[in-house]
C-alpha cells in the first residue's frame, strides 16, 4: 500500500497581530483541551519572522474569523515561548547571509552548495531571497539542537560564496588589551658582593678603659706631710 502523503495546510503565526507569515503545516488532526476547531499541526517551513516555531515544532493553530487557523506566541517572554510548543524538534533558527562571486550573480550556485551541505548535516535550508544590486542573498536554518552555531558556520565556509552569520548574533571578539608591564627585578649582587654581605661580622676586643689617675693631693696637704717627716 501507498504512503499516505501528508495533508498540508497554510497557518498563520503572529505575536498580537504583528510579524505575520503564512507557512506550511502538516495537519495532524483536532488538537484536545483547545478552543473548538483548534488543530495540532507541524510545521513543514522554517519560518522568516519567529524562531520559534521552526520547523519540525508541533503547536496548536486555532480558528480565527476571516483567517487562516492561526498560532499566537502573545508576547510571551523569550525564556517560556517552550509553554506555546507541544512537541518541539529539538531544532532552532540561523540565519546567514551569503554574497556569491561574480562569477554567480544570482547565486544559484552558492544557494545549491548550501542546501547541499546543510543536508549533510540534516540541517533544513531555505532561502529567504537571493542576491541582487549588491545586497547579499539570506537563507534561514533549522539546525539541531546538538549543533553550535560556530560549527555550522565552521562547515558552511567550504561553500563558494561570502558567509555572514545574522542570527543568533555571533559573539563579537575581544579587544586586545594592554599587557601589563613587567615587575623589575632587583639587580642580582656579584658573588663576591653576595658573599661579603653573608659573612658575618667579626668579634671586636672590648676597648680597654683609660686607667685612672691618682688624684693629686693638695699642695697644702703635700707641704704639711713633708714638714711632718723632717721632725721626726
Amino acid at each position: 500500500m501507498a504512503k499516505r502523503s501528508p495533508k498540508l495546510i497554510k497557518i498563520c503565526l503572529e505575536n498580537r497581530g504583528e510579524d505575520s507569515e503564512t507557512p506550511w503545516a502538516e495537519d495532524l488532526g483536532p488538537a484536545k483541551d483547545a478552543p473548538k476547531g483548534s488543530r495540532k499541526v507541524r510545521l513543514v517551513n522554517v519560518p522568516f519572522m519567529h524562531a520559534k516555531p521552526t520547523w519540525g515544532d508541533v503547536i496548536v493553530v486555532s480558528p480565527v474569523a476571516d483567517g487562516l487557523p492561526t498560532w499566537d506566541s502573545n508576547n510571551i517572554a523569550w525564556s517560556k515561548i517552550g509553554t506555546r510548543i507541544l512537541e518541539d524538534s529539538g531544532r532552532f533558527a540561523m540565519i546567514v547571509n551569503f554574497t556569491p562571486p561574480s562569477t554567480d550573480a544570482s547565486g544559484g550556485v552558492a544557494f545549491g552548495a548550501l542546501d547541499k551541505t546543510c543536508a549533510a548535516l540534516d540541517i533544513v535550508c531555505e532561502g529567504c531571497y537571493g542576491p541582487t544590486d549588491g545586497r547579499p542573498g539570506c537563507v534561514y536554518l533549522a539546525v539541531p539542537g546538538q549543533l553550535e552555531p560556530e560549527d555550522v558556520m565552521a562547515v558552511l565556509d567550504a561553500v563558494p560564496a561570502k558567509l555572514e552569520q545574522i542570527h543568533p548574533e555571533p559573539p563579537r571578539k575581544k579587544r586586545a588589551g594592554k599587557q601589563p608591564k613587567p615587575v623589575a627585578k632587583p639587580a642580582k649582587k656579584s658573588p663576591a658582593k653576595k658573599a661579603a654581605a653573608n659573612k658575618p661580622a667579626a668579634n671586636k676586643p672590648a676597648a680597654k678603659k683609660p686607667a685612672a689617675k691618682k688624684s693629686a693631693k693638695p699642695a697644702k696637704k703635700r707641704a704639711a706631710s713633708a714638714r711632718r717627716h723632717a721632725k721626726q
